[in-house]
């Protein structure tokens, strides 16, 4: 991507063409090449369209070219709908006449096997060559619904539009894609895009991603995701939406891949490509969702023009049974249901019968049905509690639309700086209620489908979490100060060092070391074990041995030089048993470092994302519990101490059974300097290992370590 390069000017010829030629057209409504020309027409689309079929004089009226070159005027959009063997020929012709962007609907490229690869590499060099935008092979094409560009021949190019239009949405699913397109609208939902993207010979998701964020018609953008095909210009498109206040909702599917590796590190073990989407995804601000479903949810809470406070909410219900399953659920996604305050609690009691209750979650009980006031009352006084930030209504409203209680919700809502959600019960096929209109038209928002509403609305909380992150100094990447570390003498491609050399390159990006010296025979052990001090710790320096416990090449707490000697002996014998082959340089004599708390920092480059960092405590919560966060190179302060906070496990740094807290920062200190070691080195690091990393109450030591090279 060049410094020059603009996101709309690019892409503007598929979303707003003056003139469109269809290469492949027929007279068949059904049909690829006939189905966008009857839907232009259907729409009134007010752009030149252009038939190309040798074998016809006219399709639908118009007059049809034997080929593109025959059109005499210019064109700014190709749709191509041949078969694949004459698509390359066509968008060479396209070339040559000058169009700016083509979409290609034909099959039979990367999708069916090694020829099809080669053909669409072919595609992708043409588009790099002559500087036309192609979108596809292999896609459904393109919909703007805000001016009836309709270049598409899914079903849903005959479906009327939906206002308000705030959605984009692109998808590398075409069929699913557009079933997700129809769903929505079918709820009301407003497009005002979609895109499928194929293949993505050229155009990518992402690149549809940068055009909506740009765009200032879009208000929040979703999209059905399989695989990123490039991690940065993802995480690029991603913070540039937050810096426009767009919400960007991806459905990425694959969780149960297969999506670890055979790895050395326990880092490279541990991360499937899944765990990794997933914390990107938090890392950069997007909102995965599960299903579209909650994406149709979330889009009517995000109309409503506000955002929650926080994540303190209370539950107004009219079934005890209700608010508990709707507590259950609220906490169970992290939005905390909290004890009201004593003053709100007498407010609600001063209009409740006996038998209801004011204790979060509220019970209104059916009491509701004949004092409807009491609705209104309830809400007013939760609104003024300062403690709440989210109020959910589970609540009927069997009243008519001119009840006051109505008008009275309609004013709280309206002069509350809460989010109120409505979420009333309806039987299914039961007609909407009066007052429920009346809540819609003042954009109070109301969803009958409860759980889907909760779960937008927390995610409508991540996504102001997401800002407010946004806006903080420490969540920015700081370039580091003075001059790159050079590890370039330490390093080869293609090999595994071993903890001496390991810990050769993490002294040089400044992370503490225990103090160690590398022996080839038991005299420089004894020696070596002198010059360190007593007690000691010895380890076999091999790379061919990652996990030294289970090889029985470490010997720990060693007090003399009888003891060094004789650990040198069995150390040499029992790797040479576990692995005749293993390499060894030597045994690392090394200070036996105090008890502190153990934790593993570890690096591994994921194929969408590069080099990723990974962290967890030591022992059993990495080996059993798999307890363990992971952040994207470069990483910021803020994301290394939400790596920290984010492990299940994180209470045993704060101190537990009467030791000391760990000194966090000392590991938020190490975390940065991989990540900078990592990126300035991205394409020479494969994986890395500090384990243990071993934190006091003030500092940290790197105890072990491995790092292995790119080859």
């Amino acid at each position: 991507m060049t410094e020059n390069y603009d996101p709309i000017i690019s892409l503007d010829p598929f979303f707003n063409p003056q003139s469109i030629a269809i290469i492949g057209a027929s007279n068949h409504p059904m049909k690829p090449g006939g189905r966008p020309i009857n839907a232009l027409l259907g729409r009134g689309w007010q752009g030149k369209i252009y038939p190309v079929n040798p074998a016809r004089d006219n399709i639908g009226g118009l007059k049809c070219y034997p080929s593109i070159m025959d059109i005499p005027d210019t064109i700014d959009l190709a749709i191509i709908a041949i078969a694949a063997d004459h698509v390359f020929s066509a968008l060479e012709q396209c070339a040559a006449k000058g169009v700016k962007a083509a979409i290609v609907f034909s099959s039979g490229f990367a999708e069916v096997g090694p020829e099809g690869v080669s053909q669409q590499k072919r595609l992708t060099e043409l588009a790099a060559r002559t500087g036309m935008r192609i979108l596809g092979p292999n896609c459904l094409g393109l919909i703007n619904a805000n001016n009836n560009v309709m270049a598409s021949f899914a079903f849903i190019v005959d479906l009327p539009p939906v206002d308000p239009k705030v959605l984009g949405f692109v998808s590398q699913s075409g069929a699913f894609g557009s079933v997700i397109y129809a769903a929505a609208l079918a709820e009301g939902v407003g497009f005002n895009y979609f895109i499928s993207v194929g293949n993505e010979a050229d155009l990518e998701f992402a690149d549809f991603i940068e055009y909506m964020v740009h765009d200032p018609q879009t208000m929040l953008i979703g999209g059905y995701l399989e695989g990123s095909r490039d991690g940065d210009k993802l995480r690029k498109v991603a913070e540039e939406a937050l810096d426009n206040k767009k919400p960007l909702l991806i459905m990425k599917v694959g969780r149960t891949s297969a999506g670890s590796k055979a790895a050395a590190s326990h880092t490279g073990s541990l991360a499937g490509s899944d765990r990794v989407y997933s914390a990107f995804f938090k890392q950069v601000g997007i909102l995965r969702i599960g299903n579209y479903t909650d994406l149709i949810a979330f889009t009517p809470l995000f109309q409503s023009g506000r955002l929650p406070r926080g994540r303190n909410t209370a539950i107004i219900a009219t079934s005890g049974g209700a608010g508990v399953t709707i507590t259950d659920y609220c906490e169970s996604l992290g939005l905390n249901v909290i004890p009201l305050r004593e003053e709100t609690r007498k407010k609600i009691d001063s209009v409740l019968p006996s038998f209801a209750s004011s204790r979060n979650p509220i019970d209104l009980t059916a009491a509701v049905m004949t004092e409807p006031e009491i609705m209104a009352v309830t809400l007013r006084a939760v609104c003024e509690d300062p403690d709440v930030d989210i109020v959910i209504a589970s609540l009927n409203f069997t009243i008519p639309d001119d009840h006051p209680v109505v008008g009275e919700i309609i004013e709280i809502y309206r002069n509350t700086d809460k989010f109120i959600l409505i979420a009333p019960f309806k039987f299914p096929g039961a007609p909407v209620e009066p007052a429920v209109l009346e809540f819609r038209k003042a954009s109070l928002p109301v969803n009958y489908n409860t759980m889907d509403a909760i779960n937008a609305l927390e995610q409508l909380t991540q996504f102001k979490e997401a800002l407010e992150r946004r806006k903080q100094e420490k969540y920015r990447i700081v370039p580091r100060s003075g001059p790159t570390p050079i590890i370039s003498d330490l390093i080869r491609p293609g090999e595994t060092l071993g903890e001496s050399s390991a810990k050769a390159v993490l002294e040089r990006y400044g992370i503490p070391i225990a103090r160690q010296e590398v022996a080839s025979t038991r005299e420089e052990a004894v020696i070596s074990a002198r010059r360190i001090g007593y007690p000691v710790a010895m380890k076999v320096d091999s790379p061919d041995i990652p996990h030294k416990t289970e090889a029985g090449g470490i010997k720990l707490g060693l007090k003399s030089d009888e003891e060094v000697a004789k650990a040198f002996d069995e150390i040499i014998n029992n790797v040479k048993n576990y692995l005749p082959t293993a390499f060894i340089s030597g045994v690392t004599v090394q200070e036996m470092l105090p008890e502190g708390t153990e934790v593993i920092i570890g690096v591994t480059r994921d194929p969408v994302f590069g080099p990723t960092i990974m962290f967890g405590l030591g022992g059993i919560f990495v080996e059993v519990l798999k307890d363990v966060s992971f952040r994207v190179a470069p990483v910021s302060r803020g994301d290394a101490e939400d790596m920290i906070m984010e492990i299940k496990g994180s209470a045993v740094l704060k101190g537990v059974r009467g030791k000391p807290p760990a000194d966090t920062e000392a590991i938020v200190d190490v975390i940065l300097k991989v990540s900078d070691m990592v990126t300035d080195y991205r394409d020479s690091i494969e994986e890395l290992d500090i384990n243990p990393l071993i934190v006091y109450p003030r500092g940290a030591k790197a105890a072990d370590a491995m790092l292995v090279t790119r080859g």
